[in-house]
């Protein structure tokens, strides 16, 4: 089937057939190359009172300090450390009252 109309006139591509030879080029498959992040082992992070997902996501290399971690389920805020995928959380001691 070609493009052309019996009057010389191009004729209309639908949408499918455009799309299927403009995103995948003479229907080969593109590979992009192999690298160090792709054996790199990612986690999402969980709240550590509910146990549910939060909103970050650690790799292998991830290294946290003192980091405030909120959980939009339970809305709880923690300070954490994390380490090679480690989590842990830091403990800080409740304010002492002044007295005079």
């Amino acid at each position: 089937m070609s493009n052309v109309s019996w009057n010389g006139k191009p004729r209309a591509v639908s949408r499918k057939r455009r799309r299927k030879t403009a995103s995948l080029p003479y229907g080969r498959k593109r590979r992009k190359p192999s690298t160090e992040e792709d054996n790199m082992k990612i986690e999402w992070i969980l709240c550590p009172f509910c146990d549910s997902k939060t909103r970050l996501k650690i790799r292998d290399d991830t290294v946290l300090e003192n980091f405030p971690l909120y959980c939009p389920k339970c809305k709880h805020e923690t300070l954490i450390a994390v380490r090679q995928l480690n989590l842990s959380i830091i403990q800080e001691p409740d304010a002492k009252t002044q007295s005079r």
